[in-house]
């Protein structure tokens, strides 16, 4: 995929493979394995491996795994666990959540949660964008409500009680919109993932409700 698009898979490290053949090959040669790793539809056949999971969940010790390599088997097995087959699905979703949780809070395109956190944030910024911007503000939008409804529920929860906020359903449905409106877009670059943003925005409610369990589970955010 285009540089620009999210994915974790082109951003595995040799820690991860070290991770990956400690579980799959211990002690053993794994030459092998680094044939596999490289060959793009082996490594998710080994990835998609219940060991590569419980590897990772039932670690007692620090992991050394990179944050792409940990979103991505996390969410690749919730979603296959939930029906959703299509691996470059797991593999942008698991990006976007590597490049959001940790970034800049001063970053309002990518700050969780202290960046742009309301719709009308995002719907007044592209009133006023055009041409090829105004994809990728779409984008950043659709992005950043997956992140919030899927990781930080409890945010959105919070301000809906407090401040009569919409709630976590309001926000998956302006996402599912903005990443249709982003693959019908003829604004669009070339090489943009139509049938995979459209495929997102109709899997987003299923989507969502494994990422909360993800975040529920496995994963440490805070308050």
């Amino acid at each position: 995929m285009a540089s620009w698009i999210p994915s974790s898979r082109d951003r595995f490290t040799p820690a991860d493979f070290a991770f990956l053949s400690s579980r799959l090959a211990p002690g053993r040669e794994n030459q092998h394995l680094w044939t596999l790793w490289e060959d793009p539809e082996a490594l998710r056949e080994m990835l998609d491996l219940k060991e590569v999971l419980r590897g990772l969940i039932d670690s007692t010790g620090p992991l050394s795994v990179s944050a792409s390599f940990y979103f991505y088997v996390l969410t690749r097995h919730s979603f296959l666990d939930a029906g959703i087959e299509d691996p470059e699905l797991a593999d942008y979703v698991s990006g976007v959540m590597a490049q959001r949780v940790g970034a800049d809070p001063k970053d309002v395109l990518k700050g969780i949660p202290f960046g742009l956190t309301h719709a009308a944030d995002f719907v007044s910024i592209l009133e006023s964008a055009h041409g090829r911007l105004r994809f990728h503000l779409r984008l950043a939008a659709g992005d950043q409500f997956l992140v919030l409804t899927g990781l930080f529920p409890g945010f959105l929860e919070r301000r809906c009680q407090r401040r009569g906020a919409p709630g976590i359903e309001f926000y998956e449905e302006f996402a599912r919109r903005v990443y249709r409106d982003a693959a019908d877009s003829v604004e669009a670059p070339r090489g943009a993932p139509r049938r995979l943003l459209n495929g997102l925005s109709e899997c987003l409610p299923v989507a969502r409700r494994s990422l909360n369990r993800i975040a529920e589970e496995y994963v440490f955010l805070g308050e």
